[in-house]
């Protein structure tokens, strides 16, 4: 288990519960499994957190929705195992506020689940949202204490953004950040608070939320920031040496992304390829939620705006102010699309 160093957990003792006590409207997140990306992601976000999806069903049938690799689907979820699909330790959180929503509070969060139906209806496109995930954390948060070999993080950028730039079209919702399985569960929310202010979930103190106060550069970001400063901004972008393709497959990279013999030595410096390829993935990412950049101080301001709004499944499982723990159980979740 890894270690956790986040306040929430550490306030409560989660209970054991059964699939009847889930409400439409409950956040599920999932700890991650054996594989390499998800290893990676424990890591780096110091928590068990892998996968967030919101429940909408209950009864006869138990149905999540979630974003994975087909895009905005629904499953099913059981206590019976589905094909070859492993058992999942899943955690449950809800929407609480100061006084309780009292009875009222099915029909209350009610369109938190249509705003989840609604993206399903939509069959919005998905690219490998464990890589994106991956690439936003290596960007925005302080990983500095890992000693990441920077030939690796920059040919896995590369790869993120190839992934990102299949997927461009006219099918995306301009705004709407439905990246990453979190980011889906907060936008749902997002969209339902428009007519309900207490239905915004409240993060505090995210995983890519900017720091309030930092002496040194800790993050990518930071290195990028700093390397166009030194240029006074007078580049529309970073130049690249012509590139050879990147041969090695997703899992040899990550299997190589850290030195763990070397783990306690910042091994990051700036120059025109690790800038380059932050600056194409970041330029990727804002393009795929509606918003095109010209500049590099347009992408610096375009991306800081945004970063917040990129929730990882630990910000749901521990950075909620105004969720509660339901508590935890073990299901397996059809790996297969549900389609009522």
């Amino acid at each position: 288990m890894i270690e956790q160093d986040q306040k929430i957990l550490s306030d409560e003792n989660e209970k054991v519960i059964g699939l009847k006590d889930l409400k439409p409207g409950d956040i599920l997140i999932f700890e991650g499994d054996n594989s390499r990306i998800d290893n990676l992601i424990k890591r780096f976000t110091k928590s068990e957190a892998c996968h967030g999806a919101l429940f909408v069903q209950n009864g006869e049938k138990a149905i999540l929705a979630d974003s994975g690799g087909t895009g905005i689907d629904l499953h099913l979820l059981s206590t019976e195992q589905f094909a070859d699909e492993e058992k999942r330790t899943i955690h449950v959180r809800r929407l609480t506020k100061k006084g309780g929503f009292g009875a009222d509070y099915d029909s209350i969060v009610a369109p938190v689940v249509d705003a989840a139906y609604d993206y399903v209806r939509q069959d919005l496109p998905y690219p490998y949202s464990d890589l994106v995930l991956m690439a936003m954390i290596l960007i925005y948060k302080n990983v500095s204490d890992e000693g990441l070999k920077q030939d690796v993080v920059i040919k896995l950028l590369r790869v993120a953004t190839a992934e990102l730039k299949k997927l461009i079209d006219d099918k995306y919702r301009d705004g709407k950040h439905t990246l990453v399985c979190s980011s889906y569960v907060y936008q749902c929310f997002l969209d339902a608070s428009k007519n309900n202010p207490d239905l915004k979930l409240q993060i505090e103190n995210g995983d890519l939320q900017p720091e309030s106060t930092k002496k040194r550069v800790a993050t990518l970001f930071d290195l990028y920031v700093e390397h166009a400063t030194e240029y006074n901004f007078k580049t529309s972008h970073f130049a690249d040496a012509a590139q050879e393709p990147v041969t090695e497959s997703i899992d040899e990279l990550l299997n190589n992304l850290v030195d763990d013999q070397n783990k306690n030595h910042v091994s990051l410096v700036k120059g025109n390829a690790l800038s380059h390829a932050i600056e194409e993935f970041l330029k990727t990412l804002l393009k795929a939620i509606g918003t095109s950049v010209n500049t590099i101080e347009d992408l610096i301001k375009n991306a800081r705006a945004q970063q917040a709004m990129f929730i990882t499944p630990n910000d749901l499982l521990c950075h909620t102010t105004n969720t509660e723990s339901v508590g935890v159980l073990d299901l397996y979740r059809d790996n297969n699309e549900y389609k009522p």
